[in-house]
């Protein structure tokens, strides 16, 4: 009988009664590919069961994987319940064979139902780095922590886990995001936006605002130039002017919305993502400083907040501040690339989040922000992507350390703008972010594909009232899009995100839905605004929702979806066909309703 086999007999004989529970099975993985299986009791404590794993332990066996599962983290085919990751996606019991792995949770969260047992897991040694994976094998599920790469080979600390079980009304994945919530607000990592707010007037304004992104200049992506020079540098395409900027100021106080922040992208010297680490001068194409500071003023003088995209994350060649001893390096010594496809300004490098901070971010916000810039400074990449270990011996650092260094980054960023944004949704320093581009990558739409039926607003429920966030890519220029993206915005309680030109990639790998904005000519810029207008009146109705938890979420009907807020407003999403009644009103088809205290 093999190893494998009998893990899964095993799980098999607890879903069975055969087995104690209040065990964790504990799964290494050799370099020669074997498993090696032992089960290690759980601990009690507060109320919680508890795991730990020293970190010499990790590291003497000498293992390349670690896969980590309590005895009630199983289940069988057909069974009443769901496993659910930090990033959404939600799956029942209903598969014989498959595998999902959430590769870069978003929270150190997961949770499992069934019959036996509802419990939130909560990560709290080793957070940064760590994996979920969810297998169905012979039709029993088992759901795992698993450890790879760095954190086995070389961990930074123990590993705990906390295992919150979940009874009555918390026995859902509401109640596993309001578990998350309080252990964030509990341990001081975060603070409610409202208290926040009350202190900070540029966030109240920009929470309140629909986030309107103008990418004004860029040069082919991906580039045909990996190693870029002046000499051979391609040519940038100039599409959005500081001039042409104003114009839309102009057509937004013309058509009437009410509050705006704007975030010009590609602003600086070689347009979006051109020359990072360098920014100045500013882009003389565009209209050079005086241009820019003249558009500022006229956004700023329209009530508007206007904020720049940096970037202190990644860095090209062709930068003028180019060095190769402020990179990432690998445990050879090797500079560490940041993406195998060449952006505008070539081969990709990472920046040391520690020389981030050193030699970036103090020095260049405040050039940013002396232009006049203020609102929730955009610095992009840095929350969609796992904080990263760096080997070079002047500046090591392990994934804790280089999220700390990001999380100072940002408070730059707080201290000259007003606020700090960026890409996704990764809370690695979730007490420094104030908005989230896009929270998901992953598909709305998608509905049982492989062992994954939903994507449901899990880390939404953990952070509505704290982090404010456009929830997917897809629902970016909503109301351009078609109606289900619209839809998705309000049942998962988005801040409305519009963007000027979001498709700009050569091969048509761009992944902000299908539609977009445009301002070439003064038909294109009315257009484009009308469709924010059109957000900013349905915004204007709800941005106080921000302010709130989000406590419910339900289906109340096959494709028709209930919202709920801490002060007991709720929203209906009716993606069906057909009309929907609720609490004595009528909900249109591929329509959606408030429903006040």
């Amino acid at each position: 009988m093999t190893v494998k086999y009998c893990v899964w007999a095993a799980a098999a004989a607890l879903l069975s009664g055969a087995t104690a529970a209040a065990e964790m099975e504990l799964a290494w993985t050799m370099p020669d590919g074997s498993v090696k299986t032992e089960r290690r009791p759980l601990a009690d404590a507060d109320g919680a069961v508890r795991f730990v794993l020293p970190r010499a332990e990790i590291a003497a066996r000498g293992a390349v994987r670690l896969a980590l599962t309590p005895d009630f983290a199983t289940a069988r085919k057909g069974e009443d319940g769901f496993w659910v990751v930090p990033t959404g996606e939600l799956g029942r019991f209903r598969e014989d064979e498959g595998r999902f792995v959430c590769a870069i949770p978003t929270m150190s969260l997961y949770g499992m139902k069934t019959p036996r047992r509802t419990f939130a897991a909560i990560v709290t040694g080793l957070r940064n780095g760590f994996k979920v994976e969810v297998e169905a094998k012979a039709a029993v599920y088992r759901m795992s922590c698993v450890l790879d790469g760095a954190l086995c080979v070389q961990p930074h600390e123990d590993f705990s886990v906390e295992f919150h079980t979940l009874e009555g009304e918390d026995s859902n994945y509401g109640g596993m995001a309001r578990a998350y919530r309080r252990h964030q607000l509990a341990r001081g990592a975060v603070r409610p936006l409202s208290v926040r707010a009350a202190e900070n007037p540029v966030l109240k304004y920009a929470v309140e605002a629909p986030e309107i992104r103008i990418r004004q200049a860029w040069k082919p992506v991906p580039s045909p130039v990996p190693e870029q020079v002046p000499e051979n540098e391609p040519q940038l395409k100039t599409v959005v002017t500081f001039a042409r900027v104003a114009d839309i100021v102009h057509e937004l106080k013309r058509q009437g919305v009410g509050k705006a922040e704007l975030c010009l992208v590609g602003w600086n010297l070689g347009g979006h993502d051109g020359r990072w680490p360098q920014a100045f001068p500013v882009e003389p194409a565009l209209g050079g400083e005086d241009g820019l500071r003249a558009c500022i003023r006229e956004a700023r003088d329209a009530g508007y907040l206007i904020v720049p995209h940096g970037n202190f994350r990644d860095a090209y060649r062709i930068a003028e501040n180019w060095d190769i001893e402020y990179l990432i390096k690998d445990a050879q010594g090797e500079p560490v690339q940041s993406h195998p496809v060449f952006w505008g300004g070539g081969r990709q490098f990472q920046i040391c989040p520690r020389r981030a901070w050193e030699f970036w971010s103090t020095r260049e916000m405040p050039r940013m922000a002396a232009l006049g810039f203020k609102g929730l400074g955009y610095f992009d990449v840095v929350t969609i992507l796992p904080a990263p270990v760096c080997d070079d011996p002047r500046h090591p650092l392990n994934a804790d350390e280089s999220a700390a260094w990001w999380g100072k980054s940002a408070r730059e960023a707080r201290k000259f703008f007003g606020g700090f944004a960026s890409e996704g949704s990764i809370d690695h320093f979730a007490g420094e972010l104030d908005s989230v581009l896009y929270a998901s990558f992953g598909d709305p739409r998608a509905a049982r594909k492989g062992l994954v039926d939903r994507i449901v607003p899990i880390w939404q429920m953990a952070y509505n009232g704290i982090i404010v966030n456009n929830p997917f890519t897809t629902t970016v220029n909503a109301t351009v899009q078609d109606r289900h993206s619209l839809l998705k915005l309000m049942e998962f309680g988005g801040r409305p995100n519009f963007y000027f030109y979001s498709r700009f990639v050569n091969d048509g790998t761009d992944w902000m839905g299908d539609s977009d904005l445009r301002c070439a000519t003064d038909e294109e810029l009315a257009k484009s605004v009308a469709a924010i207008r059109a957000g900013w009146n349905i915004y204007s109705r709800v941005s106080r929702l921000q302010f709130l938890f989000i406590d419910r979420h339900e289906e109340l009907a096959q494709d028709v979806f209930l919202t709920g807020w801490s002060d007991g407003t709720t929203l209906v999403t009716n993606y069906g066909a057909a009309p929907f009644a609720h609490a004595g009103r009528t909900v249109p088809p591929a329509d959606w309703a408030l429903f006040e205290p």
